[in-house]
């Protein structure tokens, strides 16, 4: 019997092990489908939304009990892993998952909104993104990208009434379309230049001279071009505003950290995992994004008079500092990347969930007028927003200062001096967008209306804002969890 066909139900029982977390959600994915189906329609929702939460809890049990107990190793012909760098995103996507369908729930409600499908294609989302942590395929990638992309399409235009959301979908749909033919045209071409789509495969096949390979540097580019419009980075960041705007807020919120977090563990796993030997050629087209999209999203911020939009063009800045851990890479820059990642998902989405809490049955109230008096109207919420901005811009003792401390401190160490100092100058231009948020929430305005809350909104801005301090109080504890999970080798 050839041995690559020979597979038996222990080594079967052994690669499911390594994707328990996914293998866990995807159940849980299957019996929300069912109680969608099952139920009477006033039922559906709430019943639904138990059962993501208790699904994403679950897959989070697993993985951390995974993370301490586990032995993280190869899975299905080495087309998927189980190691520490799966298992942190692993962790990160399920705890996004959480705080998304807390977000949300009342969000559905006051809008009329299906609740049933919402959670359901969330939950597809997050498997996606799982996917893509684990995978150290080629194919496998592609496959958890679009399982992320085409359940981003629908929840972007899931406001059918409203021409904004539809607006959204359509455009994300058409971007979203180009980003994987590039991708997918790139990994074609690595294919063709590497004979094998397994990424440890690829390392140990391709050396230094491949650089004088144009299928390969062709491929580089293209997939760095497809990563790109992933991670909303300059100068294939356009669509970005114009989707964030017209999401509904919680997706907007989901979408702002999980997509990014899924597609710079692509980065990770394809360039710093599967082209080592070319790092000189990918570190140089990740710089000049870098840099673009630092300067871009940063002055491009200033003129925004919509809270969606700005944070829009704050998360193509951010993704430009993010880059620079990746160029950087080795433990101390990849673990940065972890770090800033994880943080990213309180402060970020935190920002948005007090956004959420200002949303009317009409629509998303996401001017810089509907902020006004916040800090007298509810002192709690207007606190908690100064937070996450200063946290954004980062201001110490938040957790946003250690987070680019880290990342610049090891882009210095690996010689992107000019990187960093760039990156510092344009913090500083934040600085003036971030504050600028704050101004209406501590105005001395006239309103006096109350900010409509709910439990499990408010417990998410709530979270968001005491993980935020907690985590720039003791940031070498996360710190040392992104270095123990910065190695992307998936091992023999």
């Amino acid at each position: 019997m050839n041995p690559a066909l020979d597979y038996t139900w222990a080594q079967g029982l052994a690669d499911l092990s390594q994707i328990a977390a996914i293998a866990a959600l995807t159940g849980f994915f299957l019996f929300a489908i069912v109680v969608d189906l099952a139920l009477p329609k006033p039922r559906r929702g709430g019943a639904v939304a138990i059962v993501a939460v208790t699904g994403f809890s679950y897959s989070l049990g697993t993985a951390v009990y995974r993370w301490l107990y586990g032995l993280g190793g190869p899975a299905y012909h080495r087309f998927a892993t189980g190691d520490n760098f799966a298992l942190f995103f692993e962790i990160l996507f399920a705890s996004l998952g959480i705080l998304t369908v807390a977000l949300s729930h009342s969000y559905l409600r006051k809008r009329g909104l299906l609740e049933g499908e919402f959670h359901i294609l969330i939950m597809a989302a997050v498997i996606g993104m799982m996917v893509l942590a684990s995978a150290t395929s080629l194919v496998t990638i592609f496959l958890g990208l679009e399982l992320l992309s085409i359940a981003l399409y629908i929840v972007c235009g899931f406001v059918r009434t409203d021409s904004r959301s539809q607006e959204a979908g359509a455009k994300y749909l058409l971007v979203g379309g180009f980003a994987s033919a590039f991708v997918l045209y790139g990994m074609a071409l690595v294919y063709g230049g590497a004979g094998t789509t397994v990424i440890p495969e690829i390392a140990t096949r391709l050396s230094s001279s491949a650089s004088s390979n144009p299928l390969i540097l062709l491929g580089i580019v293209l997939m760095g071009v497809g990563f790109a419009f992933k991670v909303s980075a300059a100068p294939f960041h356009m669509w970005t505003p114009d989707v964030y705007q017209g999401a509904p807020i919680p997706v907007t919120a989901f979408m702002s950290v999980g997509t990014k977090a899924a597609a710079f563990a692509m980065i990770v796993r394809v360039f710093a995992g599967g082209l080592p030997h070319l790092a000189p050629e990918w570190q140089v087209l990740l710089a000049f994004v870098a840099a673009t999209s630092m300067v871009v999203g940063n002055v491009m911020a200033i003129a925004q008079s919509s809270l969606k939009r700005l944070l829009a063009y704050s998360g193509v800045a951010q993704a430009g500092y993010i880059l620079i851990g990746v160029i950087a890479g080795g433990d101390a820059g990849l673990s940065a990347v972890l770090y800033y990642l994880f943080i990213y998902m309180f402060m970020n989405f935190g920002a948005f969930a007090v956004i959420t809490l200002l949303a009317g049955p009409d629509g998303d109230r996401d001017a810089f007028a509907d902020l006004e008096g916040l800090g007298r109207r509810n002192p709690v919420l207007g606190i908690l927003m100064t937070i996450f901005m200063l946290s954004l811009a980062g201001f110490p003792p938040t957790v946003g200062f250690f987070g680019k401390l880290f990342l610049f401190t090891a882009g210095v160490s690996a010689g992107y001096t000019w990187l960093v100092v760039l990156a510092v100058l344009m913090s500083v231009v934040s600085v003036f967008y971030y504050v600028r948020v704050l101004i209406p929430v501590w105005s001395s305005s006239t309103r006096t209306d109350a900010v409509p809350a709910s439990l499990t909104t408010t417990s998410v801005v709530a979270l968001s804002g005491v993980a935020s301090i907690a985590l720039g109080l003791y940031p070498t504890t996360l710190l040392l969890v992104g270095q123990l999970a910065s190695n992307p080798n998936p091992g023999p």
